[in-house]
């Protein structure tokens, strides 16, 4: 396979880190890549000039770099077949990319970077369901909902919610502001998908039809196939929310409090954010209840009990479910956002154990370890409502209940220190080793740890052989989502 030039090749700067191969990548290392020369038509867009390339080398953490040798801007499915097709053909790798919002590298590849938000129909909505591009953004569909009469919305929606449909979908998909105690994950509400396989083949799939390739590609990370189509459930809006906010310094009463609101009925979402022992209060935890106007709720009985008293804030349905949206692009407008090293860390964790790993990891924690526009945050999350079996989650022991828990470190100036990225990366690393050991925590993968294929079959447990044998089904040639690093190159 010919390999094309970019840039100089005296440039020996440090340009990224390689999550795969776990060293710091150089100038000329960097800039080389396969020739698409003899690439087939296309209804979309293959870009190979340098700054194409280059605006897709690296995501959100800002750590990972790795230029790929072109990019596609795909108009159909078909664009994406034919390049699959392609590559597998010459043996070049392909990561399919929505907003890039993973932070060591999930998503790069020296081959072909698939830029799926030029996919951006919807292509119905209601009464039930939408079906929809995988490069739409969640936002997108939540304002088609709303504006819809009657309103609709997904029942589980990211917290942030610029993220593509199949980007989310590929991870699992937390319901970050909308879901969680009673919804399951965003993959528990597809009801059909249309996917390119690693062979460059279309099929749609659901539980029904076509069921491995279904459940491979749902929190699969993109390594049996890219999902072009999704076919979304849809529940009824509610007009307004209401958020109980309360701030505890204690632990013990924070969590008291978190299993009294999460087993109430009138609340419908929960989660926290968690503050280094220097600054008070050292838990935030947010209670909310979405209603409409005719039928406010009744703030006696949703306070009942509760160990200290809340601020309240009432707010339209919209207004909450883009708060985060509103929070991130105030930060890039400021503080360059889009620029910061994002070394995250993010584990499942059983509610058995969840107070105690808080309280041990949340004490260790410095102003540093999160950083001045970072957070760290938890979601409560009820295991029955999960019916895919990805992602991986923790053993039970007892509780129906797990927690995602997130260090959202940030640095606080733009540009890449390669001293502050190995002491954070060296940080997850032992976090999430002890987090194992100790308490049975499981990753999960959006964050910035250095897994081996080794780390990655422990990780998936006795679901490995399953997965393993739908990767070599529906991406026989290994080409798909290099970037992850859970099935070595051959």
């Amino acid at each position: 396979m010919s390999e094309v030039s970019v840039g100089s090749s005296e440039n020996s700067a440090i340009i990224g880190f390689d999550p795969i191969e776990r060293i710091w990548v150089t100038g000329p290392r960097a800039a080389a890549g396969p020739s698409f020369a003899a690439a087939p038509a296309l209804d979309g867009e293959l870009l190979v000039d340098e700054a194409s390339r280059r605006a897709v080398a690296t995501d959100l953490g800002n750590i990972a770099t790795r230029l790929p040798g072109a990019v596609l801007r795909p108009r159909s499915a078909e664009d994406i077949a034919a390049m699959i097709r392609f590559c597998r053909t010459y043996g070049i790798s392909v990561s399919t990319r929505g907003n890039a919002h993973t932070t060591l590298g999930q998503g790069l590849s020296d081959g072909l970077v698939i830029e799926n938000r030029t996919l951006d129909r919807i292509h119905s909505l209601g009464p039930d369901v939408a079906e929809v591009d995988a490069g739409i953004l969640w936002k997108d569909l939540v304002l088609a909902g709303f504006d819809h009469a009657p309103r609709y919305t997904p029942p589980a929606v990211t917290g942030y919610t610029s993220l593509t449909v199949g980007g989310t979908l590929s991870v699992g998909g937390l319901g970050g502001l909308v879901g969680a105690l009673r919804t399951g994950l965003q993959v528990d509400h597809v009801r059909e998908l249309e996917v390119v396989t690693g062979t460059g083949a279309i099929e749609r799939c659901s539980p029904q039809h076509n069921s491995e390739l279904f459940e491979a590609v749902l929190g699969g990370m993109g390594q049996c196939g890219v999902i072009s189509k999704a076919v979304i459930e849809l529940v009824p809006a509610k007009e307004r929310a209401r958020t109980y906010v309360l701030e505890y310094t204690d632990n013990a009463e924070f969590f008291r409090d978190v299993r009294t609101l999460v087993e109430r009925p009138v609340i419908d979402h929960v989660y926290a954010e968690l503050y280094a022992p220097e600054i008070t209060p050292t838990h935030k935890l947010y209670a909310t209840v979405l209603y409409d106007p005719a039928e406010p709720p009744n703030d006696a009985v949703a306070l009942a009990d509760l160990t200290t008293e809340p601020v309240v804030d009432d707010t339209g349905y919209l207004d909450y479910v883009f708060s985060i949206d509103r929070l991130v692009d105030g930060m890039r407008e400021t503080v360059g956002w889009d620029r910061l090293v994002k070394p995250w860390y993010d584990v499942w964790l059983s509610g058995a154990v969840v107070e105690d790993y808080v309280a041990e990891v949340q004490s260790s924690l410095t102003a540093r370890d999160i950083g001045p526009f970072g957070i760290s945050l938890l979601y409560p999350q009820r295991r029955t409502h999960i019916t895919r079996p990805r992602p991986a989650l923790p053993e039970p022991n007892g509780s129906d209940w797990l927690f995602v828990l997130d260090i959202n470190t940030v640095a606080e100036a733009p540009g890449l220190d390669p001293a502050y990225v190995e002491e954070m990366l060296d940080r997850n690393d032992r976090l999430l080793a002890h987090a194992r050991k100790q308490y049975g925590a499981v990753l999960y993968p959006i964050g910035s740890l250095r897994l081996t294929p080794q780390d990655w079959r422990a990780h998936y447990g006795d679901a490995w052989p399953a997965f393993q044998a739908a990767k070599k089904r529906f991406d026989p040639s290994g080409i798909l989502a290099p970037g992850v690093g859970i099935f070595p190159s051959e």
